[in-house]
């Protein structure tokens, strides 16, 4: 009987503690919520945003032709890259920029057939819309770059191992898929199953390049947040932009062009997001005096 007591006030003493651990997580993310949203100001973030999406713009279908020759060299046949564009792009790519996703992978197939020696040019084209991504990622993490040979193993990563790993895993997927299939129809996931999968194919790319590309020695945690934070306002970016194509007056104004100034935004929305993580990301890490 005289037990009963001690154990209750242990049980109220637990609840207790974990209620405070609940308290001091919320303040502590708000906290790192503010201190990222005021240096999101004082690094000029928006203007960041704006310089890389026009650099995206001229460097992204280099890029995709890159891949897509690596992808040929592989053996990925387009039933496959069908797979890639319903998984990962049209996931990182609101529903209205369907037509957006149907040029780029056209113009990258186009871009694909121009021999080693055009390829190589692309690659370059490539490799200089890496450097400006690090650029920018350094001058919030206010870390110098102290390997410089490293840099060009990140560039290769990003350009060349990533689709090449991307394209492995697809060319093992696919027979798996295959031969469950002849056992049992496989039933058809939800639409919001399928956009979980493309939120944590987001995040763990994010995450990927949070942790890998800026110069600075950043902690997987930190990454982590990082990457949830930009992939909770990429989600947000689409359905704003989705209201925005709805409401606006873009088709009837620029006709066909139309394509080219939403595009153009949509990569504005998603430096704005990414930006926003490296600086959440960037928010418990010791500044450096040098940028």
């Amino acid at each position: 009987m005289g037990d009963r007591p001690a154990h209750g006030q242990a049980s109220a003493g637990a609840e207790t503690s974990t209620s405070g651990n609940r308290t001091v997580f919320g303040y502590a993310f708000l906290l790192r919520i503010v201190q990222a949203s005021r240096a999101f100001w004082r690094d000029d973030c928006i203007d960041r945003a704006s310089l890389l999406a026009y650099t995206s713009l001229l460097g992204l279908v280099p890029s995709l032709a890159v891949a897509f020759s690596l992808w040929s060299v592989v053996g990925l046949t387009d039933e496959r890259r069908d797979m890639v564009d319903r998984f990962l792009f049209q996931s990182l790519m609101p529903q209205t920029a369907g037509a957006a996703l149907h040029w780029l992978n056209l113009l990258a197939a186009r871009g694909a057939t121009l021999g080693w020696y055009g390829i190589g040019g692309l690659a370059i084209t490539g490799l200089l819309l890496i450097h400006e991504i690090e650029r920018h990622f350094n001058a919030i993490w206010q870390q110098p770059i102290a390997c410089q040979w490293c840099r060009p193993l990140r560039y290769l990563l990003f350009l060349i191992v990533g689709p090449l790993a991307l394209a492995v895993l697809i060319l093992f997927l696919g027979p798996l898929y295959d031969w469950l299939h002849r056992f049992a129809k496989l039933p058809s996931f939800p639409a919001w199953a399928k956009d979980m999968v493309g939120f944590f194919v987001e995040m763990a790319m994010l995450l990927l390049v949070y942790r890998v590309l800026p110069a600075a020695e950043v902690r997987l945690r930190d990454a982590f947040w990082g990457a949830l934070m930009a992939t909770l306002l990429l989600s947000l970016a689409k359905v704003l932009l989705a209201l925005y194509v709805q409401y606006s007056t873009t088709q009837t104004l620029y006709g066909a062009l139309g394509l080219l100034p939403v595009f153009l935004l949509w990569l504005y929305m998603v430096w704005i997001a990414v930006l926003f993580g490296a600086e959440f990301a960037a928010a418990a890490a010791p500044k450096s005096a040098t940028h």
